[in-house]
């Protein structure tokens, strides 16, 4: 066990975590189970040499269960807000619980950290959402506990950004659209590919539960987008390649409000978060600015929040994109990725 033996003092009531650690037997998952299911031949795979049993230590597999305990004032939470609306009540209850599970997990990792330093174990890394069951049990007291108190308690869906409603099954045209796209970057044919890797990047890094990181690879996935699309539009439009250093080297915001605009219909305005520009800009950009430079954390919400503000703003470049044959494909490649 590691942290406060004693209630915290109500004159100092800043968040603090109690942490108790122990470990259990279970049984795991099973070797190659899903390979043997999708592909019989897989049965036939040479099995290390170690006894049977359902995970490569055997059945009967030592776990680690971690409880942490966070502390914080009630007025800080939204037990103390005085929202009288339900809906957002609720909502509020559960991107806080989001939020002091975030920084439990960067607590534990912490204690990853300085365990795997102790002997050099590359092979121990800092844990994320996806590493978690789906489902995370909460509870909530209150210090001191009133008489006949119970508290609220429940499970926290950890992997709600993880879309459920995607049929089982691709159809015969996403498989044939991906095989055509790789085939094509491996040929230097597709020149936005990197954009789509980062924008999927943000996704599942979303997805895992890493928020900062989502943030970070929506906004350079954007970057990304432009920069590229400025030496495509180039070449497509047989610009002066003598021209094109300058555009690259421009700071980025100069892109977006002075170059980029002479190939659009509209303009780019950064301070309007009616539009998409505007929402990217402040969503995505500035949320990107204050964790890189000024060391905060990314919520769920603010990845989320990037994350559709990126999409947001490639769609609104495909269909701002002065209409020309030449360049037209840009305006389907963005349609078609149904960015969202």
């Amino acid at each position: 066990m590691a942290g406060f033996d004693r209630a915290v003092p109500e004159d100092d009531l800043k968040p603090r975590l109690r942490v108790h650690i122990k470990q259990t037997r279970i049984d795991g998952w099973v070797p190659l189970h899903a390979a043997e299911q999708a592909f019989p031949s897989w049965d036939r795979v040479e099995r290390p040499e170690r006894s049977p049993g359902v995970t490569s230590k055997g059945k009967d597999e030592l776990r680690s269960v971690i409880e942490i305990t966070t502390y914080e004032s009630a007025e800080q939470t939204p037990l103390g807000l005085g929202e009288s609306d339900e809906a957002r009540f609720k909502h509020a209850v559960i991107e806080w619980l989001s939020r002091r599970l975030d920084e439990a997990l960067s607590f534990l990792n912490q204690y990853l950290v300085i365990l795997a330093g102790m002997r050099d174990e590359w092979h121990t890394s800092a844990l994320s959402r996806i590493d978690l069951p789906r489902d995370v049990p909460w509870k909530l007291t209150i210090l001191p506990t009133p008489a006949g108190w119970t508290g609220p308690s429940g499970t926290l869906d950890v992997h709600a950004t993880i879309r459920d409603d995607l049929p089982e099954q691709r159809t015969a045209e996403e498989i044939t659209y991906a095989i055509e796209a790789v085939h094509q970057a491996r040929r230097g044919q597709a020149p936005f590919f990197q954009f789509v890797e980062l924008y999927q990047a943000a996704e599942h890094h979303l997805g895992s539960g890493r928020h900062d990181q989502s943030v970070i690879a929506a906004c350079t996935a954007t970057e990304v987008l432009v920069n590229t699309l400025f030496r495509v539009l180039w070449i497509c439009l047989e610009r002066d390649p003598a021209k094109l250093e300058g555009i690259l080297n421009a700071p980025f915001r100069n892109q977006l409000t002075d170059l980029l605009p002479k190939f659009l219909v509209g303009t780019v305005d950064l301070s309007d978060e009616e539009t998409p520009p505007g929402r990217w800009y402040g969503e995505c950009y500035k949320v990107r600015n204050r964790i890189v430079h000024e060391g905060e954390k990314a919520t769920a919400g603010e990845a989320y929040d990037a994350k559709v503000a990126t999409g947001d703003f490639a769609r609104w470049i495909s269909k701002e994109l002065v209409s020309d044959p030449r360049t037209d494909w840009i305006k389907r490649f963005l349609d078609f990725r149904r960015v969202a």
